[in-house]
């Protein structure tokens, strides 16, 4: 069965992540899906693209698989982590990208709605970077995004504490586009939002996005601050910490840290 439904009508192309019994959790697989409904997208006559879960859902996405984290202490690269290489694929889209949002949006979904162009989500829509939960060190190039796309002090508590968000609180940072209060509305005024954007000039959008992109790319680390972060990466991963967090994840109990 596929993890990502694809249909398209009138230039809009709609994803739908439809792997709820998993909490539509961003393993490889699902994400594998992901790109190719969205490089297929690229060469279709796409002009715009909405990406949601199925209605009423509980959880848009759990965010990273939790079982494809590695269990020997190394540090994934992120160049080459499939949900990285989503990211950069949507980010080169010559169209605009609409994450269509409801239930609960967790560690690297946040990111993946983040990377998405417009959000439209319901307001009990809730928000959480969970890596210290676990114990895990977010990549730097996530923490760039986050750092680029929030007001730093709101990404800081978002990081620090993984508390949760309601959409209703960050549209007032303008990180949510439409907010809407049942799953009607929330189709709706998605689709009107994509149909708005699909009737406009394609080439001068794909253009105004490509320039967009650019102009936000975080600027380049030097290599003595490179070096410095991935020692702190390699601490964590490798800390008896990180152990503790996937175990308490996996055992359903809260975790107990030591920093150690």
């Amino acid at each position: 069965m596929p993890l990502v439904k694809s249909a398209a009508s009138e230039h809009i192309t709609t994803l739908t992540l439809d792997s709820s019994e998993r909490r539509n959790a961003l393993s490889s697989a699902l994400l594998a899906e992901l790109i190719a409904a969205i490089t297929t997208a690229e060469s279709d006559g796409t002009r715009v693209m909405i990406i949601r879960a199925e209605p009423g859902v509980g959880t848009w996405s759990a965010g990273h698989d939790i079982t494809e984290l590695p269990s020997d202490g190394s540090d994934p690269l992120a160049w080459t982590n499939p949900l990285e290489f989503l990211f950069r694929t949507i980010r080169a889209t010559r169209f605009p990208v609409i994450a269509a949002v409801e239930g609960g949006v967790w560690g690297g979904a946040c990111d993946l709605v983040l990377t998405c162009d417009l959000v439209v989500a319901m307001r009990t829509a809730t928000f959480a970077i969970t890596p210290a939960r676990l114990g895990v060190p977010y990549n730097t190039a996530g923490v760039a995004h986050f750092v680029s796309s929030l007001p730093l002090n709101l990404a800081k508590e978002m990081f620090f504490t993984a508390n949760p968000m309601t959409a209703e609180q960050l549209s007032h940072h303008g990180i949510v586009n439409r907010l809407v209060s049942d799953e009607t509305e929330l189709t709706s005024e998605a689709h009107t939002l994509a149909a708005r954007i699909a009737a406009l000039a394609p080439l001068a959008i794909g253009a105004i996005k490509a320039e967009m992109s650019a102009l936000t790319d975080a600027s380049p680390l030097t290599s003595d601050t490179f070096e410095h972060l991935t020692s702190l990466r390699r601490l964590a991963w490798r800390s008896d910490d990180y152990r503790e967090g996937i175990a308490a994840f996996t055992e359903r109990r809260n975790p107990l840290f030591t920093g150690a």
